[in-house]
């Protein structure tokens, strides 16, 4: 299946069954209750106002919506979300590969990273250090993914990336910047290199999301003094960096490549940033949350990447998710050794008095990856009334992710 024809399946998700798309350029002209979600009432009070084709949805602001006091105000965000996606999606036409950005100074673990995504482990010992540019076209969790891993030795910084900025420092969607959280001694150097980073995205005027990780946080070192006094010089002067200049914004995430589900989460949270819909994601995963009562909810595939997570903790955002990313290693495993997967998986702890399920909802890609909805509640049965509603939501914003 084509690129284009992937699209043109992914589009008409978002759609009632009874809907027929024959050209993509058609769909805008759609009237609301064509989407899934949206009733026949509720579109004649869109229409009412003004508010007649799919297209009149997507061009309404999501910070000035107007007052249609039949529909509630987060529905009516929601629709119009949905809308947006769907008519940016139709105008690309072609979904292009995201670039992401690897940088840091040498030694801090930027290729060793990508070597876990990819299940390289063996390499990771002899690994040599990145000499320039290392490019790769990738597919990271069933997205097509362009990464541009740059070497961090001074020489490389000084005569190669700094004198053609455009050739590398142009076009990219995310930029993580890996710091060794256990070498104290280089935090100037690193703290320096971003800081001229910053200014040569600032004069080509482009302003990519960017995650700090603090590579190296290994388990048995996060709990010392010495690697807390790290991380807390790290992002003290980094945030003094990026508040020099007014366009940037910055997020820390820890890893370790001793354990895996980091990596993961690492990259779970580079790639909502630049997803199209992971915002509409995690507001459908509140509306399921509160729907189920639950304390938690997360949406993960099968090979590590966490969609979405709705919480009211840190605490249950970390059990949710860690433990998804445990069990679905395990059932990995199983279906490895010839056993069948199953459809839902659940961990009792019955003396803490909750239950984390999920439940797996449907396939993606063309690698056919499964995704779980996972929830951590303490009456893990009220997930079967609503599986299917929030199924049918879910699956064509999973299609259009990236």
């Amino acid at each position: 299946m084509s690129e284009n024809s992937s699209k043109s399946v992914a589009i008409k998700d978002f759609f009632k069954s009874n809907v027929l798309i024959n050209e993509l350029d058609e769909v805008l002209r759609f009237k609301p209750d064509s989407l899934i979600g949206v009733d026949k009432i509720s579109s004649d009070h869109l229409y009412n106002n003004g508010i007649k084709t799919i297209e009149d949805l997507a061009n309404l602001s999501v910070s000035n919506l107007p007052e249609i006091k039949e529909i509630l105000p987060k529905m009516l965000l929601k629709w119009v979300k949905i809308a947006q996606v769907i008519q940016k999606n139709i105008k690309e036409q072609l979904r292009r590969h995201k670039k992401i950005l690897m940088l840091g100074l040498d030694a801090a673990g930027k290729t060793s990273i990508l070597a876990v995504l990819q299940d390289k482990f063996s390499i990771i010992k002899s690994l040599l250090p990145t000499r320039g540019v290392k490019r790769e076209k990738l597919d990271f969790f069933g997205y097509p993914i362009i990464s541009w891993d740059l070497g961090g030795q001074v020489q490389y910084r000084e005569k190669l990336y700094f004198n053609r900025p455009e050739l590398f420092f142009t076009e990219a969607d995310i930029i993580l910047y890996v710091v060794d959280s256990q070498d104290p001694d280089r935090i100037p150097e690193a703290v320096n290199y971003f800081r001229e980073v910053l200014k040569v995205l600032e004069d080509l005027h482009e302003i990519p999301s960017f995650l700090i990780v603090l590579s190296k946080s290994d388990q048995d070192i996060r709990k010392t003094l010495q690697w807390q006094q790290n991380v807390t010089s790290i992002k003290n002067k980094f945030n003094s960096i990026a508040d020099e200049f007014d366009e940037f914004s910055i997020d820390y995430c820890d890893s370790t490549i001793f354990q895996r589900e980091t990596i993961m989460q690492m990259f779970s949270i580079a790639l909502k940033k630049v997803s199209d819909t992971s915002e509409i994601i995690e507001n459908i995963l509140e509306e399921f949350t509160h729907q189920v009562d639950a304390k938690a909810s997360s949406l993960v595939s099968m090979d590590g990447l966490i969609f979405g997570t709705y919480t009211g903790s840190d605490t249950d955002e970390m059990l949710v998710n860690n433990t998804a990313l445990l069990l679905q290693t395990l059932s990995n495993f199983y279906n490895s050794i010839g056993l069948i997967r199953e459809k839902s998986i659940k961990l009792e702890l019955p003396l803490n008095g909750f239950t984390i399920r999920g439940e797996k909802l449907f396939e993606y890609s063309e690698l056919q990856i499964p995704v779980y909805l996972w929830m951590l509640s303490e009456n893990p049965e009220l997930l079967e009334s609503k599986i299917n509603y929030f199924r049918e939501q879910l699956l064509p914003l999973i299609n259009l992710f990236l």
